[in-house]
């Protein structure tokens, strides 16, 4: 057990364990192994020197994973607020100086396994005995694009985010139980309580920037890299003692804007001052490599998540601003009022900078807020302007200053992320791209005059061209929030994250090398980390001795007992043998001489 509560299996006890091992092992072939680090479900994250170490990794059944075929599978579930959808994928294990080589499963028509039921997990709070049935179809389907024998080790991860998370802990925590016993019964995957688990938004950035930089080759190590874009580290293990330095790419940041929140990771380099983010509580440290000494996959991230400022929390929250206004003295004065269109009593309006030319909309914002009509007069720079004051609005923790992000999260010092290369996905691609084409390197200039162009057409210009197929990217709900949608990414991007308008690394992106980018890949290189050492090993045994791995997971506490035991009963008959290689105390006179007797396995030797 580490000070991080974790249970470690021990290399070093293999050696010691070695003989008795082999005793036992025609005793003890039911049993599995395990060698990775055990924790508890819990979020993973330990203290050390200022910063949260990544911690949690989980208990996988490796064995016959690897068995006639070299290949591994491995499915992930993000149970999202809309719907769960199933990724499947499978990989290799190169070396242990590599991470996996991870690729999605493809179907018999070559696209990628990938299945979604809706509605959301969430939406069984009230009735967790359901969800088990919910999930078993994602299982069966996966099931089908894996060889049998492989079915037993195929871990199955079904990672629950934000709908999750707005259920009370106990609401929660009932319905993983559901899922956690009922599962194991309806399928013969493998189903582990710990991989079944609701997961913060932290994590979701954490596994979006492991899967960014794996899609992008970021990981690859070589003594030959354009050293404009890598940078050179000292391993600390065999490669160091050589004297040898290798070089791996620079890494990459990812913004990602969803609809209730949004998330943001990248790299601190390595000549930054660790003093300068000494405490910070969203500064980790994170090792993506199988062996926990040694530095080659090694990162030391900044990474944070703002629930409540995705595009479309900001729009409800954009929405009591202009409740609010239109309820202020001044703007109640010089608002007017117009028929709500169902024959009601006229409701006031207010003029809106978020919305195209003489678009209508009727706000109702909460149950006690009152209806309203919001006008659009499509004032781009006016939108931006309030969306801006949002960001900041009563945030007493830190100024709008480049030392702060926005909602008070404090950046990194001495370091702007103009200079990082930055990728932004979600809606960072589907503002840019759906209705304004822009998607790819982000040039500032021109994505503000296209996007104040549309804003500021007419609404029935807008509709005229969309019967012409003019916006075929976009469907009507797009089309209606383009507006404040283009402005809130924008004074997030360069309000909130200060990225400079002309001098920046930053582009959205939807694919990368041709695939769609999903968290689901991080979390499966993460979570199968310590995978190499146990193909290494597999690779390196005689067979006549593979019935040796399946001790070790039938936990530390059965393990170590059994070599604690064997151990007493080798050393005891070891003492005896001794006892009767000593001397013999059979002192008789033969011409004179002590005649001393040997005795070494089961021989009597005779010396003078």
């Amino acid at each position: 057990m580490d000070k991080n509560g974790c249970r470690i299996t021990i290399n070093a006890t293999e050696n010691l364990c070695e003989l008795t091992l082999l005793l036992l092992q025609q005793k003890s072939s039911y049993l599995s192994f395990s060698p990775i680090m055990h924790c508890s479900p819990g979020e993973g994250f330990a203290k050390k020197d200022g910063w949260e170490i990544l911690t949690y990794s989980d208990s996988t059944n490796f064995e016959n994973n690897l068995g006639d075929m070299d290949v591994s599978y491995g499915i992930v579930i993000d149970a999202g607020s809309t719907g769960s959808r199933l990724f499947l994928y499978s990989w290799t294990s190169p070396s242990t100086d590599e991470l996996i080589s991870v690729r999605a499963v493809n179907d018999h028509n070559g696209s990628p396994v990938v299945k979604k039921v809706t509605p959301g997990l969430s939406t069984f709070g009230e009735k967790p005995e359901a969800a088990s049935a919910y999930i078993k179809p994602l299982l069966d389907f996966a099931a089908q694009f894996i060889p049998e024998p492989k079915l037993g080790a195929t871990p199955v991860f079904i990672f629950a985010t934000a709908g999750m998370r707005l259920l009370p802990i106990e609401k929660q925590q009932i319905l993983m139980e559901h899922l956690r016993s009922e599962l194991p019964q309806m399928t013969k995957l493998q189903i582990l309580d710990q991989h079944i688990r609701v997961i913060s938004g932290r994590w979701e950035g954490i596994y979006s920037w492991i899967a960014i930089n794996y899609m992008l080759g970021r990981f690859n190590l070589s003594k030959s890299v354009d050293k404009s874009k890598s940078e050179s580290f000292e391993e600390r293990s065999q490669t160091a003692l050589s004297g040898e330095k290798m070089k791996r790419p620079k890494t990459a940041g990812m913004i990602d804007m969803g609809g209730a929140s949004a998330q943001i990771a990248y790299e601190l380099p390595l000549g930054h001052s660790d003093a300068a983010t000494d405490g910070q509580e969203n500064v980790q440290l994170l090792n993506l490599g199988c062996r926990d000494d040694e530095s080659r996959f090694r990162f030391r991230l900044f990474v944070t998540t703002f629930l409540g400022f995705g595009v479309n929390e900001g729009a409800k929250a954009y929405e009591k601003l202009l409740w609010k206004r239109l309820n202020s003295k001044g703007q109640a004065e010089n608002s007017t009022e117009t028929d709500n269109g169902k024959g009601d009593a006229k409701v006031p309006t207010v003029v809106d900078g978020c919305l195209p030319v003489n678009m209508l909309k009727l706000s109702h914002p909460q149950e006690n807020y009152d209806q309203f009509v919001r006008k659009g007069n499509g004032n781009w720079n006016s939108c931006v302007s309030d969306i801006v004051s949002l960001l900041f609005e009563s945030n007493s923790k830190c100024s709008p200053t480049k030392e702060c992000f926005f909602n008070g999260v404090r950046a990194p010092p001495q370091l702007s992320l103009s200079d990082v290369e930055l990728y932004g996905f979600s809606e960072y691609w589907f503002s840019v791209d759906d209705v304004l084409s822009l998607g790819g390197k982000y040039e500032h200039d021109k994505f503000e005059q296209k996007a104040k162009e549309f804003c500021g057409q007419p609404w029935a210009v807008i509709k005229r061209k969309v019967k012409a197929h003019f916006y075929q990217k976009a469907d009507s709900e797009r089309l209606e929030t383009q507006c404040f949608k283009s402005a809130w990414i924008h004074a997030v991007l360069h309000n909130g994250f200060h990225v400079d308008e002309i001098q920046h690394h930053f582009q959205s992106a939807f694919r990368i090398n041709g695939q769609e980018v999903q968290w689901a890949l991080g979390a499966i290189i993460y979570q199968m980390r310590y995978f190499p050492l146990f193909a290494e090993s597999k690779g390196s045994q005689p067979k006549q001795k593979s019935r040796i791995l399946p001790l070790f997971s039938a936990g530390p506490s059965v393990f170590y007992f059994l070599c604690v035991l064997s151990l007493a009963a080798l050393l005891i008959r070891i003492l005896w043998k001794a006892k009767q290689r000593q001397i013999s105390v059979a002192k008789r006179r033969d011409n004179g001489k002590i005649v001393k007797y040997w005795r070494l396995d089961d021989e009597l030797s005779n010396s003078p």
